[in-house]
């Protein structure tokens, strides 16, 4: 290393062989080159200081030259041209570095933070993750000699947790934590991790400590909301949500989510009156529109309904919610056919742009509730197949042809179209819990479909759905004391779900 070489040529400038401050001719790898280059090493650091890059690049250039085997020197000289901008540069001297010390410390730093700075910029996730892989594999061996260094460790606890290596993004941002409680971005980062773990009470805790530390930390509100939201606190969500409207008034997103919240959670008129409220503030607010005409249609109101519905097509007649909201309210008041008249059109000859943002999907999945309402389940599948091989990556609408095969007792077809979900979407929880259960209500493949529901349960762990499921595969598999605990938990949790019962 050069640190032990600076030292053997400090002990040589003590024997009376002072560098010169003037580099003369000298062979390479010399007692004096390397005297000489471990001065222009700290003549580099000392106009670096000074801010004179360019007078330091060339310091460190000449004292590489005249030890080629200065690691350190190399290290360096990468450092100052990743501060510069000069990233190839410092990618090639780190490389160099590292050819002659494999374990450099400060060339695997700079590289790990150069891959890491050029994996946010890449253009698409798939660019991105060998860069996020070797940038990990660099700033491991930057932690492995436990040194304290925080913007490491902080880096790699990010990286762990965009490479989706939750165990570990948790063990260092927590030990980074240890020595700088409350920082933010290490607290929004392991709060993400734990999410990733499918550990949500973790995750919320997490995020309410830091709202409390911090009250102004929106992207923590957020946070806190939409995993409230996940777990059905609506209550919690609600709140979360209104904080972020306090702070935001003008933020009518905010406002809406809260009267979802209220309304989900049970206070509908409190809910109600807020959307109210906004389309009185922005009359042109559709978002709005389309949410009250939903909590109309819940409540039984299909009447002012269909008139939130009519609004939207009066603001914005090529808005794809106005159709849908339409025909929902129109199904809501037992008018299947009229739904049926309001989606055939936008489902049979879609719009380009309905395809991208996923309005197609939510239109063929109505219109196929609605054909089977009017008792033309065929046509509903033909019509999903169709819709299907449209717009094939949408995981939703290959969920509802899945839904739809099963309801029409096309059980092997189902069975695929399923797993097919599970492929593009390993945590679809409603297609682990249906295919599950859908196999054990047959009596089919049941160690799987045990599998498949835990799986659903691990990421939700008392929904109450998926409890009856697991407790009705272990009866099917005449495992009774286990089917007990989970089906008793159900039926105590839905008390009117005649199926959870009757298990």
């Amino acid at each position: 290393m050069l640190t032990s070489i600076f030292v053997l040529a400090g002990s040589l400038s003590l024997q009376g062989a002072s560098p010169a401050p003037v580099v003369s001719a000298v062979a390479p790898g010399s007692t004096e080159a390397l005297s000489q280059a471990y001065f222009l090493f700290i003549e580099g650091r000392t106009l670096e200081s000074r801010n004179d890059d360019p007078g330091a690049i060339a310091a460190y250039r000449q004292a590489a030259e005249l030890w080629p085997e200065g690691a350190e020197i190399r290290a360096e000289l990468a450092g100052l041209f990743a501060r510069t901008g000069r990233d190839d540069e410092a990618v090639k001297e780190s490389l160099a570095a590292l050819k002659i010390e494999p374990d450099n410390r400060e060339a695997h730093r700079t590289l790990g933070f150069l891959r890491a700075e050029q994996a946010d910029s890449a253009p698409d996730a798939a660019r991105a993750l060998p860069l996020v892989t070797e940038a990990i594999g660099h700033l491991e061996i930057v932690m492995s000699d436990r040194l304290v260094d925080p913007n490491t460790a902080l880096t790699l606890g990010r990286l762990y947790v965009r490479a989706g290596q939750y165990p570990k993004g948790v063990e260092t941002l927590q030990a980074f934590l240890l020595d700088r409680p409350d920082y933010p971005e290490a607290m929004l980062l392991l709060s993400e991790a734990y999410e990733g773990l499918h550990q949500r009470p973790e995750a919320i805790e997490v995020l309410e400590a830091l709202v409390a530390d911090d009250p102004d930390q929106l992207r923590a509100w957020v946070s806190l909301a939409e995993l409230n939201e996940q777990g059905q606190q609506w209550k919690a969500a609600a709140a979360a949500w209104g904080q972020l409207a306090d702070r935001s008034p003008r933020n009518l997103a905010f406002r809406e989510r809260r009267a979802t919240a209220l309304v989900n959670g049970g206070d509908v008129a409190a809910g109600r009156q807020t959307l109210v409220e906004i389309t009185q503030t922005a009359p042109r607010e559709i978002g709005a529109w389309y949410l009250l005409s939903e909590v109309d249609r819940r409540a039984g109101n299909t009447v002012g309904a269909e008139e939130s519905a009519r609004h939207i097509a009066e603001i914005d007649p090529a808005d794809s919610r106005g159709p849908i909201a339409l025909a929902e309210a129109k199904a809501a008041s037992g008018d299947y056919r009229g739904a049926v008249a309001t989606l055939d059109p936008l489902v049979s000859s879609p719009r380009a742009q309905d395809i991208a943002n996923g309005s197609f999907a939510l239109m063929a999945g109505a219109l196929a509730t609605a054909l089977e309402a009017t008792g033309d389940r065929a046509r509903a599948v033909r019509m999903l197949e169709d819709a299907r091989r449209r717009d094939g990556k949408n995981v939703e609408l290959s969920f509802s042809l899945a839904a739809a095969y099963e309801r029409d007792q096309k059980f092997d077809q189902a069975e695929q179209t399923f797993r097919d979900v599970l492929a593009a979407d390993p945590a679809n929880v409603e297609a682990l819990n249906d295919l599950g259960y859908m196999l054990a209500d047959r009596g089919k493949k049941l160690d799987e479909a045990v599998a498949f529901i835990k799986r659903a349960l691990v990421i939700d762990a008392d929904n109450p759905s998926f409890l009856d499921s697991l407790g009705w595969a272990y009866v099917k598999q005449a495992r009774l004391d286990q089917a007990r605990d989970p089906l008793q938990r159900a039926a105590v949790a839905q008390p009117k779900t005649s199926v959870i019962q009757d298990h």
